[in-house]
């Protein structure tokens, strides 16, 4: 077992969740290419969901399911990590204030980042699942009824009318519901259960405008394989009885993590437009090789690039690292080990 020293924790902690990178290659599927000139995406890393309070979100996950969190200290909340002005840089937030730790499930990749920023404007973003550049955590679990049955003790709002799961795509069964940051999670049950844990995976569902132009810029920028995905059961899972749903999935190279795009039609839709710092933003890591490469083709394919003069920054203690919006607004942080 590797232990880690006080000095290398908070290392990890002055680098924005970067060190938490080795969590996405647990079942990597494919190899990563040789490093060559040209930009590219060879796999994910963690995904972070920005929060009002850290340490109650962290004890969400926790007493809800049942995931690992760092042990609250005896002062009974956790520090905010020191100033770190490059991080900052990245996320074109400075003079502010951050603190960020994750929930896990043991012996999974499932892997869930929570951060707080304070000290810099923000706003808490109104989520609706149909709204395009909103992100649901997909929790993939052994059984639904059993994790129901955990949450109902803990009053947790069930957005699935009827409060029941419902059937949706290949025998699956799913139900949404919201944690205490509002924040829209998905719960599903495959047809047949892969493993003993109570929670078993994790996906994306990540709202979008135009599911033809996301999927294009995913595949043909990103380089990610991309499926066509039954809309079955959306309706329902969601309430939206007047929705017409598209979707496609997504995958990165290297990577056993799928996304899932959806197009909503027919209901009211509103784009976020998130801030890194807003309650309710989220955020992808994606390990990429010739960062300064990949992230000018981001830009020149339209994405916009936020960290502090649109370009890679150092992030310690040996990163470069970028903080980019989809068309939608989902960020994604590409980020490489400085001096690859």
């Amino acid at each position: 077992m590797v232990r880690l020293t006080r000095q290398a924790l908070g290392i990890a902690a002055l680098c924005g969740g970067f060190m938490l990178w080795n969590a996405g290659l647990r079942g990597q599927t494919s190899t990563p290419p040789a490093a060559s000139s040209k930009g590219a995406v060879i796999g994910t890393g963690t995904f972070t969901a920005f929060v009002e309070n850290m340490d109650r979100s962290l004890a969400f996950f926790h007493d809800v399911f049942g995931m690992d969190v760092p042990p609250l200290p005896e002062s009974g909340a956790r520090p905010y990590n020191r100033a770190n002005p490059q991080l900052f840089a990245m996320f074109d937030i400075p003079g502010a204030r951050e603190r960020h730790q994750s929930a896990r499930v043991p012996d999974t990749r499932v892997n869930v980042e929570l951060m707080e920023i304070q000290d810099v404007d923000h706003r808490t973003l109104p989520l609706r699942v149909q709204d395009p550049g909103a992100a649901t955590l997909v929790l993939v679990v052994r059984d639904l009824d059993t994790m129901l049955a955990r949450l109902a003790p803990a009053h947790v709002a069930i957005v699935t009318p009827g409060g029941k799961p419902v059937s949706v795509a290949d025998g699956a069964r799913a139900v949404l519901i919201r944690d205490l940051d509002n924040r829209l999670i998905e719960l599903r049950q495959p047809a047949s259960a892969t493993s003993t844990g109570d929670i078993t995976d994790l996906r994306l569902s990540i709202a979008v405008s135009d599911l033809d132009r996301t999927t294009r810029l995913y595949r043909d920028v990103l380089g990610f394989t991309v499926e066509p995905d039954t809309d079955a059961g959306i309706r329902a899972l969601t309430g939206l009885a007047t929705a017409n749903a598209r979707r496609s999935r997504v995958q990165a190279p290297g990577s056993t993590l799928w996304i899932e795009f959806v197009e909503y039609k027919g209901v009211d839709r509103t784009p976020m437009r998130a801030r890194i710092q807003d309650r309710g933003a989220a955020r992808l890591q994606l390990r990429v090789q010739n960062i300064d490469d990949m992230v000018a083709t981001m830009k020149n394919a339209g994405m916009t690039v936020v960290s502090q003069g649109a370009v890679p920054v150092p992030i310690p203690p040996n990163f470069k690292g970028a903080l980019v919006g989809d068309f939608d607004n989902f960020f994604v942080t590409p980020f490489e080990p400085a001096g690859r």
